[in-house]
C-alpha cells in the first residue's frame, strides 16, 4: 500500500464530511472495526434506506459482511471489490475503498453546469428507485434470455416432435371414421398408466423399507439412550464414592515426599563430601610431590658430598709419594678437610631427619661413628709411622 494512496484517501474522506478522524497510522495494521465504520457511512452515503448489519462478533458474520457489502456496491455503484483484501482489514482494503470514495467525491466537486436542471429536480431517492428498478429489469431481461437461449437449443428436437404431433391431429381430422388414432392414443395411455403403476409399486416397496429402518433405527436409539442413562448413573455413583485404597495411597504418597526430602539433603551432603576428598586429595598429592623432592635433593646432596670425599682420598694417596716432612704435613691436611666434611655432612643429616626415617638416621650415625674412630686410628698409626 503507497503513502499516496493513504493520504489520497484520508483527504477524500475529510471531504466527503466523514464523522470520525482518520490517521494513516490507523492502517498499518488491521483494524477491522474501523473499515466496518467506514463501509457502513459510505453504504447510507450511496442509499440512505439501505439495511446495514454491523454484527462482526464472529469469524462467520464477519465474512457474510463482506459479502453483503461487496454484492451492494457492486448492484449500486457497478465496481467490483476484492473480498479478500477487504476483509484483510489493512492498506490493502483502503485501496479498494478508495474507488467508492473516489467516485463519491468526484459526484460532490462536479460542475454545476453539467448536471441538468431535470436531474437537479428530481430526488435522490427517486433516483435511485428508478435505478433500483431498471437493475431488476436488466436482471430480469438476462434471466429471460438465458432461458430463450436454453429453449433454441433444444429447438432441433422439438420440432420433430412438433411436426410429428401436427401430423397425427391432421391425420386424427381427415379421418375421423377411423379408430387407428384413437386406439393409438389409447396404447401411449395404457403405456404411460402401466409405468406409472410400476414406479409406484416401486415407490411402495421403497418407503416399507424406509419404515423397516426407521424402527430399527428407533430401537437402536432407545437401546443406545438406556445404555448412556445406565452408564452416567453409573459415573454418577463412581465419582460419589471414595475409593478403599485412597487412604493408603495418600498416606504413601506423604512417605514418599518426605523420603524424597531426606534423599535430597543426603545426595546433597554426599556431593559436598566427594568435593573435599577430592581436594584433600589433590592438597596431598601435592605434599607427597614436595617431599619426593625434598628427599632427591638430600640424596643429591649425599652423593655429592661423598664424591668430594672420595676426590680428597684420591689427593692424600697422592701426597704420600711426596718427600717425608711435605709427606707428614700434606697427610694432616686432608684429615682436617675429611673431618670437616663429616662434620658438614652429620649437620646436613642433622637439618633433614624430617625427611629421613628413624632406621636409616641410625645406620648412618653408627657408620659414621665407626668411619670416625677407624680414620682417626688410621691417622694416629700414620703419624707413629711419620715419626
Amino acid at each position: 500500500m503507497a503513502f499516496r494512496e493513504l493520504r489520497n484517501f484520508c483527504e477524500t474522506m475529510r471531504a466527503l464530511g466523514y464523522n470520525r478522524i482518520i490517521s494513516m497510522e490507523n492502517f498499518r495494521t488491521p483494524n477491522f472495526e474501523l473499515i466496518v465504520d467506514i463501509i457502513e457511512w459510505l453504504m447510507l452515503r450511496i442509499d440512505p434506506d439501505c439495511d446495514v448489519n454491523g454484527d462482526i462478533e464472529e469469524e462467520r458474520q464477519r465474512v457474510a459482511f463482506i459479502i453483503n457489502v461487496t454484492k451492494f456496491f457492486l448492484s449500486k455503484t457497478r465496481i467490483k471489490l476484492n473480498m479478500k483484501k477487504l476483509y484483510q482489514a489493512d492498506g490493502y482494503a483502503v485501496r479498494e475503498l478508495l474507488k467508492i470514495a473516489s467516485m463519491l467525491y468526484k459526484a460532490q466537486t462536479s460542475s454545476s453546469s453539467e448536471i441538468n436542471e431535470a436531474r437537479l429536480d428530481l430526488s435522490l431517492n427517486t433516483k435511485l428507485q428508478n435505478l433500483k428498478s431498471a437493475r431488476e429489469l436488466a436482471s430480469e431481461i438476462t434471466d429471460s434470455g438465458a432461458k430463450l437461449f436454453d429453449l433454441l437449443s433444444r429447438e432441433k428436437d422439438l420440432k420433430e416432435a412438433r411436426d410429428k404431433a401436427l401430423a397425427f391431429l391432421d391425420n386424427i381430422s381427415r379421418n375421423l371414421d377411423s379408430n387407428a388414432e384413437q386406439e393409438y392414443i389409447r396404447n401411449c395411455i395404457r403405456d404411460i398408466i402401466n409405468s406409472q403403476t410400476g414406479s409406484l409399486s416401486q415407490m411402495e416397496k421403497m418407503l416399507e423399507e424406509l419404515e423397516k429402518d426407521e424402527k430399527n433405527l428407533e430401537t437402536k436409539i432407545k437401546k443406545r439412550s438406556v445404555e448412556l442413562e445406565r452408564a452416567e448413573k453409573r459415573i454418577k455413583s463412581l465419582q460419589s464414592v471414595r475409593p478403599a485404597y485412597m487412604d493408603e495411597y495418600e498416606r504413601l504418597e506423604q512417605e514418599v515426599e518426605k523420603l524424597y526430602e531426606v534423599f535430597v539433603v543426603k545426595f546433597r551432603n554426599l556431593t559436598y563430601l566427594e568435593h573435599d576428598l577430592e581436594s584433600y586429595r589433590v592438597t596431598d598429592e601435592k605434599k607427597k610431590a614436595e617431599v619426593d623432592k625434598d628427599l632427591d635433593d638430600a640424596r643429591n646432596k649425599i652423593k655429592k658430598s661423598e664424591e668430594d670425599q672420595l676426590k680428597a682420598g684420591d689427593i692424600f694417596e697422592e701426597g704420600e709419594r711426596i718427600e717425608g716432612n711435605e709427606i707428614r704435613f700434606e697427610a694432616a691436611r686432608p684429615t682436617e678437610a675429611r673431618n670437616h666434611n663429616r662434620r658438614n655432612y652429620a649437620q646436613e643429616e642433622s637439618e633433614d631427619e624430617n625427611f629421613i626415617d628413624d632406621d636409616e638416621e641410625e645406620g648412618s650415625g653408627e657408620s659414621q661413628e665407626e668411619e670416625e674412630e677407624e680414620e682417626l686410628e688410621v691417622d694416629s698409626d700414620s703419624g707413629d709411622n711419620n715419626f
